[in-house]
């Protein structure tokens, strides 16, 4: 399977990930990212350098695949957010800041492609993570990332309902513990292993699976 696939958060970690594998696999790659130069070496993958907080950015991303086909658009940018997020004085501009990023951006990116996505019947992925499921927290803390990221599953939930009749699935999956700049250096996936097993799943998916919570090996998450 190849096609057309937009990805946002490209140019390091997860999104530089896939990038490099589906522009392996043939696929024509757009590739989405504030900072364009780590993709220089790439080739055949088509490079937009924006802001997806912007909303002109976004205005001109909706203009640019106007009349285009996408197949699979991933959000993939994001971020932790301020070093401190337990109980406590916990920075407030820098806490919107990250829901601007993490919850906001997915779904201006998604609604902005949505005529692009039902051309092909395409697919939404937001990449999400286990830290974002309400029923699973046990340890409490990390409150914004938390937030930002439960608040975008729910954003997922309702795309999903919103875009079922026109044939557009949409799913948040988590790509488990990765060894990037996020989650460190003892975190037992490389970012080889998680996008190849993430690539796997989102091949697979349909629209029964649309508005799901969903590990990167396809199994569901607890909500």
């Amino acid at each position: 399977m190849t096609g057309n696939i937009l990805i946002t958060g490209a140019s390091r970690g997860l999104g530089r990930g896939f990038v490099e594998q589906y522009a392996a696999a043939g696929w024509h790659v757009h590739a989405v990212t504030r900072h364009p130069g780590p993709l220089a070496d790439l080739h055949g993958v088509e490079i937009h350098a924006l802001d997806i907080t912007d909303r002109k950015a976004i205005a001109a991303l909706r203009t640019r695949f106007a009349e285009q086909r996408l197949d699979v658009v991933i959000n993939n940018a994001g971020d932790w957010g301020p070093h401190e997020q337990d109980l406590g004085p916990i920075d407030a501009e820098a806490w919107l800041a990250t829901l601007r990023l993490n919850t906001l951006a997915p779904y201006y990116v998604s609604e902005a492609l949505a005529d692009p996505l039902a051309r092909g019947r395409g697919r939404i992925v937001v990449i999400s993570s286990g830290l974002a499921s309400i029923e699973d927290n046990r340890s409490g803390g990390d409150y914004v990332y938390r937030s930002a990221k439960a608040g975008v599953n729910m954003v997922v939930r309702s795309l999903a309902r919103d875009l079922a009749p026109r044939q557009v699935t949409a799913v948040a999956l988590s790509p488990g513990w990765v060894r990037t700049a996020m989650g460190g250096e003892d975190a037992p996936l490389s970012i080889e292993e998680s996008v190849a097993a993430m690539r796997r799943t989102i091949a697979e998916l349909t629209l029964k699976d649309s508005g799901k919570f969903l590990n990167l090996d396809g199994k569901p998450l607890p909500w």
